[in-house]
């Protein structure tokens, strides 16, 4: 295994050598084709002194790319890069797709991985193949209660709020529960579907973005109310048929136990 050092790093450029005047006099370093300043991170007495130096950009001789190679994984880190600096720009405008945390978390996770991925192109590539999205700014951070589209999602939330409302399954929902509540009987899953409209009117009238925007996002709900609608409603017709049909079986069995007695 390759040690880690200037030695044995394919960076190292020893054609060009810059030898040192002043209190430096004696000492040289060679050049560096990953270090920003073009030269080693050190000056040497002698070659021996490669040996001590390393930096973070070390890459073995084992590890040298062919020119396609090189070309290929420059490709595939701009274009991850360029990917995470669109999608950043977007959730600031548009807002993240998910809902379990506000804007300002996702886009402050999404700029840590921007930053990472700038810090592997630095590990990975020499600077001369740096692509063109890795000198794009770094975006800022941003204050965590931070949504994004607030009057959108403000609109958004009112459309959903008066639709769910005036939803033929939502009235029938409140007079269901009504008479429910005189027979002193109470339905959890009733209560889920009447609660999402309280969220709503809490998010709406508090201004909790966050709240709106899961609200919102649950556009299967009314479908959801649907189906309980229905089963409850099944539920209700059959339980009359099913003790009719066991009168009638009892009635059958008088008459077959009378006939039997007459004859």
């Amino acid at each position: 295994m390759e040690k880690h050092s200037c030695r044995s790093c394919r960076n190292l450029e020893k054609e060009r050598k810059e030898v040192m005047e002043g209190r430096l006099k004696g000492r040289y370093r060679y050049g560096c084709s990953s270090q920003g300043s073009g030269f080693v991170c050190g000056f040497l007495a002698g070659d021996e002194d490669l040996e001590t130096l390393s930096c973070r950009f070390w890459q073995g001789q084992s590890e040298r790319k062919t020119e396609k190679e090189a070309q290929k994984l420059e490709k595939e880190l701009d274009a991850n890069l360029q990917g995470l600096f669109d999608r950043w720009n977007e959730w600031h405008i548009m807002g993240c797709p998910e809902a379990k945390e506000t804007d300002g978390v996702y886009l402050n996770r999404l700029r840590l991985a921007i930053k990472g991925l700038m810090e592997r192109i630095e590990e990975t590539l020499e600077e001369s193949r740096y692509p063109e999205s890795y000198y794009s700014p770094l975006p800022p951070e941003i204050a965590e209660d931070y949504m994004a589209d607030m009057d959108g999602l403000a609109k958004s939330a009112e459309r959903a709020l008066h639709r769910y409302r005036n939803s033929p399954d939502y009235l029938w929902l409140e007079t269901y529960v009504k008479e429910q509540s005189k027979k002193r009987k109470e339905d959890e899953r009733a209560a889920v579907f009447l609660d999402h409209v309280k969220v709503l009117e809490e998010a709406v009238s508090q201004n909790q973005f966050l709240l709106m925007k899961q609200a919102v996002q649950q556009a299967g709900i009314l479908a959801e109310l649907e189906k309980y609608r229905r089963a409850v409603l099944q539920k209700e017709h059959k339980a009359p048929r099913r003790t009719g049909r066991k009168g009638k079986k009892e009635m059958s069995g008088q008459f077959a136990l009378f006939e039997e007695k007459a004859s």
